[in-house]
């Protein structure tokens, strides 16, 4: 199954272009639903999402629609990880009011997380329930040294978490050197407003075939821009290109 959507819905310049013209902000996400059949849910990074908000949110989409959540900051980058099994625990029970429309979560280890600190992820990682769907983040300069990225998948690997696969400028001469760790793909393109976009969507429509042909079961494709202002042209060119894939 592939799930392609953005990283958010919120974006007011679609108003009149991919949104009807006098959409309300309120109706954004049930409009961006109709085009898209996920989303990353970065708000449950940056704020406490109360399990209303979440109700609301999923009344707005249709029962195949998967909202992939971020961790919240202050398990990842306040505490680092560490001594997180109560705000874990509670941040799952909240999660649950989404039923069958929770995807894969996804946690982004802090920026400084030291690869000598993988203890630590293992541990996190152990500590979840059996069900519950994690894909991880890895640093970028853990990307360099094939040590220390074959010490990490090898972690995910054993706790059955997925790894996120980022597509920027910073990652990309890395993305080969990244294996899947479980019978899920996760990934988050950047696009940077350039032409050079349109080829990397077709590059990941080609690769994305190619897992599809192999049986993978889930895959998930994120678009990020760089300001709140989304490429529309892109958007509309991703959306086709993906559509004529299985989802």
């Amino acid at each position: 199954m592939l799930y392609f959507g953005c990283s958010q819905w919120g974006y007011g310049n679609w108003a009149g272009t991919l949104y009807p013209k006098d959409v309300k902000p309120g109706r954004y996400l049930y409009h961006y639903a109709q085009m898209f059949n996920s989303v990353e849910l970065n708000p449950t990074y940056h704020d406490y999402v109360e399990e209303h908000t979440l109700l609301r949110w999923k009344e707005n989409v249709p029962a195949g629609f998967r909202f992939c959540p971020k961790i919240p900051k202050i398990i990842s980058h306040d505490k680092i990880l560490y001594g997180v099994n109560e705000l874990m625990a509670e941040f799952i029970y909240r999660l649950g009011v989404l039923e069958d429309n929770l995807g894969v979560t996804f946690l982004q280890l802090h920026k400084d997380f030291p690869p000598q600190e993988m203890k630590v992820l293992d541990d996190f990682l152990a500590m979840l329930p059996a069900d519950f769907k994690l894909s991880v983040e890895l640093r970028p300069f853990w990307l360099e040294y094939g040590n220390t990225l074959d010490e990490a998948l090898k972690i995910l690997r054993k706790n059955n978490a997925g790894v996120v696969i980022v597509d920027s400028l910073e990652t990309r001469k890395y993305i080969n050197k990244l294996k899947l760790t479980n019978h899920t793909a996760f990934v988050r393109f950047i696009a940077y407003g350039h032409e050079t976009d349109f080829p990397r969507i077709d590059d990941w429509v080609k690769l994305i075939g190619g897992w599809q042909s192999k049986g993978l079961p889930e895959i998930y494709f994120f678009l990020h821009f760089p300001s709140d202002a989304a490429d529309t042209k892109l958007v509309e060119y991703a959306v086709e290109r993906f559509g004529k894939l299985k989802t």
